[in-house]
């Protein structure tokens, strides 16, 4: 979907160290870069960059960033296809928080932590039910979920974030994962 280079402009953009990825908007006119910083748990870029690329129609290029352009803006689907192009550097703990999200042995202290960062990342892609999805992802009842969260808010490994749906995993909860042994033991 383009290099994973940004334009120069947008190089000296960000101080933090973090991976840009491109994404292509309104028939090939525009072009978004996102950049997700490096240890980022979350889907959500920190900056969102949206520019005509050259070979765009004229005449869209001209009517400029509509917004019909910007509902074309997909900073979840732009984090996955960057993970899956080889930057895992962006959610280094992703995949041990997958394979704890499925241990058989729930709810351990790592468990909950895994359900803790796997939430926020849901919420922060913008999707509308994060008990649901963690529901598909873990295979359990809707209601062991539910329990399960509230025990990761209670042990202090998801706090609330204002008023706003959702939560944020805890630097504790991230700690938690990065020293949970592998399954297979090593």
């Amino acid at each position: 979907m383009g290099p994973l280079s940004p334009p120069p402009p947008l190089l000296d953009l960000v101080g933090a160290a973090g991976t840009w990825v491109r994404e292509e908007l309104a028939h090939a006119t525009f072009e978004a870069w996102h950049f997700f910083p490096h240890g980022s748990a979350g889907a959500a870029p920190t900056h969102v960059f949206i520019q005509p690329v050259a070979s765009g129609d004229p005449a869209a290029v001209a009517r400029g960033v509509t917004t019909t352009v910007l509902r074309e803006v997909r900073p979840a689907e732009a984090a996955r296809r960057g993970h899956r192009t080889g930057h895992p550097e962006r959610y280094p703990l992703a995949e041990r928080v997958e394979e704890l999200l499925r241990a058989p042995d729930r709810p351990t202290e790592a468990y909950l932590a895994a359900i803790a960062l796997r939430y926020e990342r849901l919420a922060d892609a913008g999707n509308r039910s994060p008990v649901r999805s963690l529901v598909e992802i873990t295979g359990l009842p809707l209601g062991t979920v539910k329990s399960h969260i509230q025990l990761a808010r209670k042990r202090g490994l998801l706090e609330a974030v204002g008023a706003k749906a959702g939560g944020r995993a805890t630097g504790r909860a991230h700690a938690l994962v990065a020293a949970a042994e592998p399954a297979d033991g090593g």
